[in-house]
């Protein structure tokens, strides 16, 4: 990355690396090299990192100015003029091979004029059998909506269960512990809806 954005936000929210480790069980060391581009983080480890610094992981992530592979995943970021609609092969695109979860960020990342989005869409294909995230996650200071386009998933919201087709949608709060996973046949594709910029 050109720009480090772990570096960027720690240094946002006026925190030393010490600051950082303490608060994500990290060595100094290690965020150093993070911040340096000489390792290359885990999602499990951007989601620790974004949840002390009080930013999105998938913020820190987009950081990257030109295709390259991070995290063991591989982002594409297309440059594009300030827009209200996007064409697919414009796309932020996000391949987690941890999780086997393919994302296109569907919101324009530079609106004309001085205006900011205040939501952010995501188009998401989730591999047979494989789960969204890596454990159950919850979003803080944003909402999720996730309507269901192709396949079956089983939505764990908390300690229920709910199973969901083509068609149906679910709402999940700020602060709730969720995550789905693709219990059908074929990929599951669906949309997300988070009611923050998360970029």
């Amino acid at each position: 990355m050109e720009k480090n954005r772990i570096r960027e936000a720690r240094k946002r929210k006026g925190y030393t690396l010490a600051q950082v480790a303490e608060q994500t069980g990290y060595t100094v060391g290690f965020l150093s090299q993070l911040e340096r581009n000489l390792k290359q983080p885990s999602l499990n480890t951007l989601r620790k990192i974004a949840a002390c610094l009080e930013c999105s992981e998938v913020w820190l992530i987009t950081g990257e100015t030109e295709e390259k592979n991070t995290w063991s995943g591989k982002i594409i970021k297309k440059e594009q003029e300030g827009t209200y609609c996007l064409a697919p092969t414009a796309r932020l695109q996000m391949h987690m091979p941890e999780l086997s979860t393919k994302y296109e960020i569907l919101t324009p990342s530079n609106l004309p004029g001085d205006k900011k989005a205040k939501m952010t869409g995501l188009y998401v294909q989730l591999d047979v059998g494989c789960w969204a995230s890596e454990k159950m996650i919850s979003h803080c200071k944003m909402d999720e909506s996730l309507f269901i386009l192709q396949g079956k998933i089983d939505m764990h919201i908390d300690d229920e269960v709910f199973p969901m087709g083509v068609g149906d949608c679910a709402y999940v709060p700020e602060n709730t512990l969720h995550n789905y996973q693709n219990t059908g046949d074929v990929v599951m594709i669906g949309i997300i809806y988070f009611s923050s910029l998360i970029y």
